[in-house]
């Protein structure tokens, strides 16, 4: 299985299980499976597997929102790289963002700056399952257009 390139992949990740896991919960409800115990708010099993469900559902439609935004987000980086107009940019800092695991493994990020027409970019790379080949303070290759948005190839 491929490791996510961006956060958005994390939580379809995420929000896949639970939605599958509370519409599987509320089909055994439906079917008198699961019972409500008698300390429950929600003392119907059909009304139990209705909720179950829905939030099933809602979690669902989260992860159909997570998935078009990193497709959407893998498509501009890359055409970022086809057809963006290429600058030098300087890193600011590689780091291993350790709130975010994937199996036993941590992401890094690097952190890097850019100027365009003017203009100083601060921007960060998507998620890197690899230790980057660079340090603080090394030029780098940026791809940009003209909207502000920018991406590298480490």
């Amino acid at each position: 299985m491929k490791k996510p390139r961006y956060t958005e992949d994390m939580f379809k990740i995420i929000f896949f299980w639970l939605g599958t896991g509370f519409i599987f919960t509320g089909l055994l409800s439906f079917a008198g499976i699961l019972w409500p115990t008698e300390s429950s708010m929600v003392q119907n099993s059909r009304l139990m597997g209705i909720i179950f469900s829905s939030l099933g559902i809602a979690f669902l439609v989260v992860y159909a929102v997570c998935k078009a935004l990193g497709c959407m987000k893998w498509k501009l980086h890359c055409e970022l790289l086809e057809h963006g107009d290429r600058v030098k940019g300087t890193v600011e800092k590689v780091y291993l963002q350790s709130y975010t695991q994937y199996g036993r493994q941590y992401p890094y990020r690097i952190l890097y700056t850019y100027s365009s027409q003017g203009n100083v970019y601060h921007h960060k790379s998507c998620l890197l399952w690899e230790i980057p080949d660079c340090s603080e303070h090394d030029t780098i290759t940026v791809y940009i257009n003209d909207r502000g948005k920018s991406a590298i190839d480490v």
